[in-house]
């Protein structure tokens, strides 16, 4: 993949789809996640939606540049009102529908609430909006696991990124966190998507995103779990597209 220079870091990224009349989705991976880790989705976005689709990888995973220092609870923050608005400027993307799934639905949701810049529509997928004794349980879970070789292989500095983000969120200074006040600033319209057998985000995130987001649709993928642009590609490209036919 190429790589673009973002706030002095290399960050690997990439982009389909030929479109150009209509305004591009950027793609933000979950925490363990990577540009290539999207696998044929973008591209079946690409076609059904007629938009050019662009995803890049954070610091630390795929072949952006290991994470400088460790993540603190401020992160997600950082990556949506420091690094994001940065990667749209050094991509051209003036104009954008973000769409990012677990904690990139997190960012994207934190982004369009702070309104510094403006954001066409927002897909959140599996979204984290708070800490709760289920999310801080499977992040135990998955760590105790370890990360699979797929990850392994494409991420720049696995063992120290993977930690870092396992003992913040189940650690003392995250216990509290959420992001309701930049909840009730979004006010582009919005999706949100879970697959009803998600062990990682309960039910209960899409049901705080209805309750602080006006513009809002919400839809529960049956028989899917907390990957749903892997289980049930087709039900969320269709989802997808629906949602961004009458927009700009």
């Amino acid at each position: 993949m190429p790589t673009i220079r973002v706030n002095d870091y290399s960050y690997e990224y990439a982009w389909w789809g030929q479109g150009e009349a209509l305004a591009p989705v950027l793609l933000l991976h979950e925490a363990a996640g990577h540009a290539k880790g999207w696998g044929e989705f973008p591209q079946r976005l690409a076609d059904a939606t007629d938009r050019r689709v662009y995803a890049f990888s954070r610091l630390g995973w795929g072949e952006s540049e290991p994470r400088p220092d460790p993540l603190g609870p401020g992160y997600l923050e950082h990556e949506a009102l420091d690094v994001l608005p940065a990667m749209r400027g050094a991509l051209g993307l003036e104009r954008v529908v973000l769409l990012g799934h677990q904690e990139g639905a997190s960012i994207a949701l934190l982004h369009a609430g702070a309104a510094a810049q403006p954001v066409e529509a927002v897909i959140a997928m599996a979204p984290i909006l708070f800490v709760d004794d289920g999310l801080r349980l499977e992040i135990r879970r998955m760590y105790q696991r370890g990360l699979p070789d797929s990850l392994l292989a494409a991420a720049s500095d696995p063992e120290r990124t993977f930690t870092d983000w396992a003992t913040l969120w189940t650690g003392a200074k995250l216990a509290t966190w959420q992001m309701d006040d930049f909840l009730r600033g979004v006010t582009c319209p919005a999706l949100g998507l879970r697959g009803d057998q998600d062990a990682f985000t309960s039910a209960a995130h899409l049901e705080r995103l209805a309750t602080l987001v006006k513009q809002l649709e919400v839809v529960q993928l049956s028989g899917c779990r907390h990957l749903p642009f892997i289980d049930k590609p087709a039900a969320v490209v269709t989802a997808v597209s629906a949602f961004l036919r009458p927009l700009p």
